[in-house]
C-alpha cells in the first residue's frame, strides 16, 4: 500500500509539469539529431582550437575558506575494488577521501560531504540520499555504493532510479548497452561546441539548456525505452543545473566561472589532441578551485531546472516517447512497469536474497497479470549494472548477453582511461569504446 501511494504521488507530481508538444514528428527530431550528432554542425571540426580558446579563465571574488580540496584531503585514484558510478561529484569526493574511498557510502556521509565540498543545500542532499538508500541501497545501514554493489546488486548504476536517461554527458541505458556512467566523448564534444559559441565561453545556463535540448531530442528519437517517470526525470533535469551551480569555480553569477578547466576536470573528460576525442579519467578538482559561497538547495534547483533548462524541450512525464514514432501501447506499458520498479526498495534487510525477494514481489504482481519486461518486449531493468537485462527477443537493441569482458567494461567500477562513444549510438551496441 505504501509503495502504491508513493507511485500515485510521484505520478501526480509528474503530470503537473508542462507537457511537450505532442504533434512533433519523429523525422523532425531526427533532423536535429543529424545536425548535432557529428558535433554541432561543422563547429567541432577544429575541436582542439575550441578547447585551447576555453583555457585560462579564473574565478574572482572568492572566499579563501572555500578553496577545495582542504588540507588533509589528497587525490588518490580509485583502486580495482573501489566502486565508482554515474555521479561525477560523488566520485570526486571519494577520490579525495571526503567519502569512503571504496565507494560504499552512508546517507549522513553524503549529506555532510556535498555541503562541505559543493555547498549543496541540506534539503536537496537529503531528498537525493533518501531515494538512493530506498532504491539503490540498504535500509538497515542507510548506505549504498557509488557504482555497482557486490554481486552487481544495487548501487547508483541501478537504472531508472537515481540514475536516469537524458544525462548531461552520458548515454542512455538502452542505447549505451547499460553504460550510463562513462563520459560519452561525442556528447561532451557537443557540449564543448556549445560552450565555444557562448559569449563568456562558459557552461552557462544557455549552454546547458542547448545541451538538454539536443540530448533529450536524441533520446526521444533513438531510445524507444526512454524512461521519464517523475523522480528520475527531475534528477535528469536538475543535473544540467549542477554544471554552472556546483561545478563552477566560485559562486556562479557572483564572480565564479563555469569554465572548461573546472567542468572537464570535475566530470573526468580529458581531451586527446591526437584522436580529437575525450577520454574518461578519474574525476578531480582543478588547481585553485573554490566551492560556491552560499548553499544551493531543492527549491532553487527545481525552479532553475524547470524554468531555465526543461522548457527547451519539455519531455512529457510519464511517457517520454509522446510525439515520436516510439510511442505505442508497448512502450507505454514499459513505462508503467519501470515506474513500479523504480520505487521498489532494492534491499529490505541488507541481504542480497532479501533484495531479490523484494523486487520479485513487486514485479511478480505485474507478471501475474501478464505484464513483465519479457512479455512487453522491453528491458526489465533488473539489478545494476543491468547488462543482462536487454530482452533477447526485442528488436533494435543488443540481442544477447554481453560477453564477460564486455561486462567488466560496463560495470562502472574503474572504467577509466578509455574513450567511450565516439559515434552516436543510434543503433544500440555493446562495442562502446573507440
Amino acid at each position: 500500500m505504501k509503495y502504491s501511494f508513493t507511485l500515485l504521488t510521484l505520478s501526480s507530481v509528474g503530470l503537473a509539469f508542462p507537457a511537450a508538444q505532442q504533434n512533433i514528428e519523429a523525422r523532425q527530431r531526427q533532423g536535429l539529431v543529424d545536425s548535432v550528432g557529428d558535433g554541432v554542425g561543422g563547429l567541432l571540426t577544429n575541436l582542439a582550437e575550441n578547447v585551447e580558446s576555453l583555457l585560462g579563465s579564473v574565478a574572482t571574488s572568492v572566499d579563501p575558506d572555500n578553496l577545495r580540496p582542504e588540507p588533509g584531503y589528497e587525490f588518490i585514484e580509485p583502486g580495482p575494488g573501489d566502486s565508482r558510478g554515474p555521479c561525477p561529484g560523488l566520485n570526486l569526493m571519494a577520490n579525495y577521501g571526503y567519502l569512503p574511498r571504496d565507494g560504499h557510502v552512508t546517507a549522513s556521509q553524503v549529506i555532510e560531504g556535498v555541503a562541505r565540498c559543493f555547498n549543496m543545500g541540506a534539503d536537496l542532499a537529503t531528498v537525493l540520499a533518501v531515494f538512493a538508500v530506498l532504491s539503490d541501497g540498504d535500509l538497515a545501514t542507510e548506505s549504498w555504493y557509488l557504482g555497482s554493489g557486490p554481486g552487481a546488486v544495487g548501487g547508483l548504476n541501478r537504472h531508472n532510479t537515481v540514475e536516469a536517461d537524458i544525462s548531461p554527458n552520458k548515454e542512455d541505458y538502452y542505447n549505451g548497452c547499460g553504460d550510463t556512467h562513462s563520459i560519452s566523448s561525442r556528447i561532451f564534444k557537443q557540449n564543448v561546441g556549445f560552450v565555444a559559441q557562448d559569449p563568456k565561453k562558459e557552461f552557462s545556463y544557455e549552454v546547458m539548456r542547448k545541451q538538454y535540448e539536443a540530448n533529450s531530442k536524441f533520446s526521444q528519437a533513438n531510445n524507444p525505452y526512454l524512461y521519464y517517470f517523475p523522480f528520475p526525470s527531475i534528477v535528469s533535469v536538475v543535473a544540467f543545473n549542477f554544471y554552472p551551480e556546483y561545478f563552477s569555480n566560485g559562486t556562479y553569477g557572483q564572480g565564479g566561472t563555469a569554465n572548461y578547466e573546472s567542468i572537464s576536470s570535475i566530470v573526468g573528460a580529458k581531451f586527446d589532441e591526437k584522436t580529437g576525442e575525450f577520454q574518461y579519467v578519474p574525476e578531480r578538482w582543478p588547481e585553485n578551485w573554490y566551492r560556491r559561497a552560499t548553499p544551493y538547495g531543492a527549491v532553487e534547483a527545481l525552479v532553475d531546472g524547470f524554468t531555465r533548462i526543461y522548457p527547451a524541450n519539455p519531455v512529457p512525464m510519464v511517457f517520454g516517447q509522446l510525439g515520436t514514432d516510439n510511442f505505442n501501447v508497448q512502450t507505454a506499458l514499459c513505462d508503467i512497469f519501470s515506474g513500479v520498479y523504480s520505487i521498489t526498495p532494492i534491499a529490505l534487510a541488507g541481504q542480497v536474497q532479501d533484495a531479490t525477494a523484494g523486487i520479485t514481489w513487486a514485479l511478480g504482481k505485474l507478471t501475474n497479470v501478464g505484464l513483465d519486461g519479457t512479455v512487453l518486449g522491453c528491458p526489465s531493468s533488473d539489478f545494476s549494472p543491468n547488462f543482462e537485462n536487454f530482452n533477447n527477443t526485442a528488436s533494435g537493441g543488443p540481442m544477447n548477453i554481453p560477453l564477460p569482458d564486455a561486462q567488466v567494461e560496463h560495470s562502472g567500477n574503474n572504467s577509466y582511461y578509455k574513450t567511450y562513444f565516439c559515434e552516436a549510438p543510434v543503433n544500440p551496441t555493446c562495442q562502446i569504446t573507440c
